[in-house]
Parts: structure tokens; sequence; C-alpha cells
């Protein structure tokens, strides 16, 4: 009975299950809706083109200019800045260490021009007079020894020898006197200007090493230039600022008016003209449109760079890069983003090509008669 009955019951029901799985997997699935509808290019004639967001001054990297270990960060994420702010300091230990030295160097040749000028001192006078008194004392006894000795060699009771001694003693204390003398109206007459001159140089060279310092030491300090907002801090206490990065260590921009930079297609521009009207619509948001205004054209055609980041890649697309600014500054909308932007086309205007009316057009036939060439025709073989 279970042969004869039951099993083609179930092998028929088998069949019939298959039968339905295939047809129900064979049934169109139901279209599905996007979360967001692309975006929808306006009704008048326009060019479309790839936009994104930045700052009023562009995007402004921060690097440093003298290479260290950063021992101090002032801003964080979203802060804003004046020009002249501190951004971040450089590890300056070793700089001051040199400041002093040269601040040392200074006072010195402070000391040695203040000398000069200042000279004689009182002290200086009575050792030099009495320099002077002293020499005088020894050529008057020599002067007395000499004639002694003189008259004695004239009776001949003196040797030659005493004679030429004594005689070279008076002349002695004469040179001595005449030292001494000189010493003292070198003294009375003070510095030689030449002196003060050599002196108040040394002076500067020390002050403008002293100055040089502190203009390096000023330079360990990062500051803003331009008034800004702090868009990105890539930089940490303990970590060693060089001179090349892969990334800006600050990422500053004015967020109070936010610039859209757009790329028009080369081949679009016969259609595009200057201060012509635009709109825009963020990634995501085509049914949110935003008003831009014309800001600059910057009248270099380069190659397209894509938004991904990816510089590598090979494109043969050039486009000509032109700045609007958002008429409003919403909430929403933040710097680095992608927008899709239209702009209102023109009508292209005709490019006459009869600059010159004896040229012909380029590619254009010739409509006088070529004459034809004739072969000569081989003998049958």
């Amino acid at each position: 009975m279970f042969t004869k009955y039951i099993l083609p019951l179930v092998a028929v029901a088998g069949l019939g299950f298959a039968v339905y799985n295939v047809a129900k997997l064979q049934r169109e699935a139901p279209a599905s809706s996007p979360l967001v509808d692309p975006p929808t290019a306006p009704k008048i004639r326009s060019i479309a083109g790839s936009g994104i967001v930045e700052a009023k001054r562009e995007n402004i990297p921060i690097g440093t200019k003298v290479p260290g270990v950063v021992d101090k960060v002032f801003v964080v994420i979203g802060q804003k800045v004046k020009a002249g702010d501190p951004l971040f300091h450089i590890d300056d230990r070793e700089l001051r260490a040199e400041l002093v030295s040269r601040e040392a160097a200074v006072a010195a040749a402070q000391a040695q021009l203040h000398r000069l000028k200042n000279a004689p001192r009182a002290e200086d006078i009575p050792p030099a007079v009495a320099a002077v008194e002293e020499a005088k004392a020894k050529l008057q006894d020599a002067r007395a020894s000499f004639r002694r000795t003189k008259q004695l060699f004239d009776r001949t009771m003196a040797t030659p020898g005493d004679f030429d001694r004594d005689m070279f003693m008076e002349k002695a204390a004469e040179a001595a006197l005449a030292r001494a003398d000189a010493d003292l109206k070198k003294i009375r007459a003070g510095s030689w200007i030449e002196d003060i001159k050599v002196s108040e140089a040394a002076l500067l060279q020390a002050q403008s090493q002293v100055e040089s310092m502190k203009i390096l030491l000023d330079r360990l300090t990062v500051r803003a230039y331009v008034d800004g907002d702090v868009l990105q801090v890539h930089v940490r206490p303990g970590q060693f600022a060089a001179l090349q990065w892969n990334e800006p260590l600050i990422i500053l921009g004015d967020l109070d008016t936010l610039h859209v930079r757009v790329d028009v297609d080369e081949n679009d521009l016969p259609m595009f003209e200057r201060e012509t009207k635009a709109i825009a619509t963020l990634k995501g948001r085509p049914g949110v449109r935003f008003d831009l205004d014309f800001v600059k054209v910057e009248p270099y055609v380069i190659p397209k760079k894509s938004l991904t980041g990816d510089n590598s890649e090979r494109v043969d697309t050039r486009v000509l890069q032109v700045v609007y600014a958002l008429k409003s500054r919403p909430s929403s909308v933040f710097v680095g983003q992608q927008m899709d932007v239209y702009l209102k086309a023109n009508v292209p205007k005709d490019l006459s090509l009869e600059a010159n009316p004896d040229m012909k057009r380029p590619f254009e036939d010739d409509p006088s008669p070529r004459p034809v060439e004739k072969t000569a025709s081989r003998p049958a073989a």
C-alpha cells in the first residue's frame, strides 16, 4: 500500500514544491528607491562642475621654521585665533643658554667702552706724576755722577770705562724721564678716539648677536599670521617638528565666509563667462540649494585632481578653477565638503576662422582639380 499510494503522493508533492520555488525565484524583484535622490540640474541651461568648500583665504597649512621637539601647544580644534597668537612652542633651552653667554659678552663690551670714555681715572694721575719726579731725580743723580767722572777723566784720574758708564747712565736717565713724561701726557689726554671707535664696533657686534639670538628664540614660537579658526591640529607635546612634513602640523582657515572652489571642464569653457550666476547642492542633500556669489577666476587651466586624495592617478581632463562665496554661512556646511555646482551657461560665441581672408579654412578641400598622374603600363609578359 505504501508503494502503491503514499510514495506517488510524496513524489507529486515534492514536484509541486519544486515548481513553486522555481516560479517564486523567477519573479522580478521590486525596484528599490534610493535613500537620497540624485542631484538634479536646474531648469535653465547650466554647466555642471564639482566643487569643494574651503575657507575664505583658502586652508592655510602651518609648519615650523626651526626643527625641534614641541613642548607646548596653545590651541585646540575650533578655536579662533588672531594674527600674532601663539600656536605651539619648540624647546628652547639650548638657545637660552647661548643667549646668556652673548648677553655677558655685551656687558663686557659695554664696560670696556665705558672705561675708555671715562679715562683717565683720578687714581691714575698721581702714580704717573710720581714716576716723572722719580725719573727727574735719577737724571739729576746721573748727571752729577757723570760730571764728577768727567772731571776725574780730564785729570787722568778715572778710567775710560768709568767715563763711558756714567755717560750712558745719564742718557738712560734722560730717556726714562722722557718716557715717564709721555705716559703722563697720554693719561691726561684720555683715550684715543680710534680705540673708542673699535670698542663701539665691538659693542654693536655683541648686541647684534644678542638680537639674532632673540629672533631665533622668537621663531621657536610658531604664531598665526592671519585671523582665522583652527581646523586641524596634528602636533602634540613631545613630538618632533621637522622642516619637511607629510601633513601640516596645524591648518587655519577663515570660516566667517566660506568659499567654494569649482572645477569647470575645459570642454565647457566656451559656455562659461565671468561673474555668471551659480547655485550649489551638498552631496547627499540635493534638495537644499545654496546661492553663490562670484569671487574670482584663476586663469590657469590645470589637470583635474581626484577629490579622493589619490594624486597618483593619471587624468586626461583639464579644468578651470572658479571661486565662489556662499552668501550665508550655514552651520550644516563644513570645510572640505564636496558640492555639486551649476553655473548658468551662456551661448558660445562663434569663433571666426577668417582671420586672414587669403587663407582657407583648415582641412578644407581645394576646389581646383588636381592633375591625375599617369602610371606607366608594364609590358605584357
